[in-house]
């Protein structure tokens, strides 16, 4: 794949890169978890499996991370696993890194907003780190989801440009439930035409 098609897979997640450099951060588009839930085509709770990097034909490098699906919440309809793909990684001595792309550990769970599979028959994470929230456990042993957004600088519908951080941690169920009591059995929000926001 060359350098334009990449560009166009990372626009088809709906990343929207606009600038990215390896010594500071990358530059996207900002999304709501509204926005995220509609342009997703599939919201997975999953446990990550495995990853593993290598490049194509075109030298580009890419890493494979495959999750074992615990819970669809739109689309990915009887998918036991996924494997998604993004730019980056490291083979042998070759190190390639972008940053605000999430990062994965085996053994992790997950809630994902993935898009369509690109040509190459994967679907890949959207808006880079803004698609990928990490569940955690508290000292009751309470779930919470966590969005950490380091690396990633968010442009808003103003034009203005902010550096992202950690989210508030959320319970994992309310979570989940906000996401699918916004979501009808067509996978579109529903928005209440005299409060176009909804309130979580």
């Amino acid at each position: 794949m060359n350098r334009a098609s990449i560009y166009a897979s990372v626009a088809f997640a709906g990343i929207a890169l606009l600038g990215a450099s390896l010594a500071s951060a990358t530059t996207v588009q900002k999304f709501s978890l509204q926005e995220l839930a509609t342009k997703s085509d599939a919201i997975v709770m999953a446990k990550v499996e495995d990853q593993s990097s290598r490049q194509d034909a075109n030298k580009e490098i890419y890493t494979y991370i495959t999750v074992s699906v615990l819970e669809s919440v739109k689309g990915a309809k009887g998918e036991k696993t996924i494997t998604i793909r993004q730019l980056g990684g490291s083979v042998g001595n070759l190190i390639s890194a972008v940053p605000g792309m999430p990062s994965f550990k085996n053994g992790e769970e997950v809630v994902l907003f993935l898009s369509a599979k690109d040509r190459a028959g994967y679907p890949w994470v959207m808006g880079l780190q803004q698609g990928k929230y990490s569940i955690v456990t508290d000292d009751s042993g309470l779930k919470h989801v966590r969005n950490e957004l380091d690396g990633l600088r968010v442009l808003s519908p103003n034009g203005s440009v902010n550096e992202s951080k950690v989210s508030s941690d959320q319970p994992l169920g309310a979570f989940l439930d906000g996401i699918k009591s916004d979501l009808n059995i067509d996978g579109k929000v529903k928005i209440d035409p005299s409060n176009p926001t909804p309130i979580r």
